[in-house]
C-alpha cells in the first residue's frame, strides 16, 4: 500500500516539508531520498510519514528509492572508491 512520505530539503528554504508518495515501509527521520523533481530527481530527507487528506492531495510525485548512505561510507573507507 502507498505512503504519504513528508521530507524536507537540504537546500530548501523555511523548513518547509514537501509530501511525496511511497511504497518504502521503513523510512527513518533524516534518511536521505532520490525523489522525483520537476525534470529530473533531487535529494530529499525524511521527516515523517503521514495520513492527512491535505498531505494527501498534496503528494503528485514520487520518491525513487533511498540512499544507501553506510555502504557509501563503508565503501570509501575501505578504499573501494578511489
Amino acid at each position: 500500500m502507498d505512503k504519504i512520505a513528508l521530507v524536507k530539503f537540504p537546500r530548501g528554504s523555511f523548513d518547509q516539508e514537501y509530501s511525496y508518495k511511497t511504497d518504502i515501509e521503513d523510512l527513518k527521520k533524516d534518511d536521505v531520498l532520490v525523489v522525483q523533481a520537476n525534470n529530473s530527481y533531487s535529494i530529499a530527507i525524511f521527516q515523517r510519514y503521514s495520513s492527512t487528506n491535505r498531505n494527501i492531495e498534496q503528494a503528485t510525485k514520487w520518491i525513487v528509492q533511498k540512499v544507501d548512505v553506510e555502504e557509501f561510507e563503508t565503501k570509501l573507507f575501505l578504499g573501494e572508491l578511489e
